[in-house]
């Protein structure tokens, strides 16, 4: 059992630190979760 578990995740990486592809594949193993939003970004 996981805490994303049936639920809609959004996500923003950080282009400096993990990806938000990367997160999106961790995110991806959990099931029934649906990814709405994914994103990577770099915060200057």
């Amino acid at each position: 059992m996981s805490i994303l578990e049936n639920k809609k995740v959004i996500i923003i990486g950080d282009r400096d630190g993990v990806p938000g592809q990367a997160i999106s594949e961790c995110v991806n193993t959990v099931e029934g979760t649906e990814i709405v939003f994914s994103s990577t970004e770099c915060f200057v």
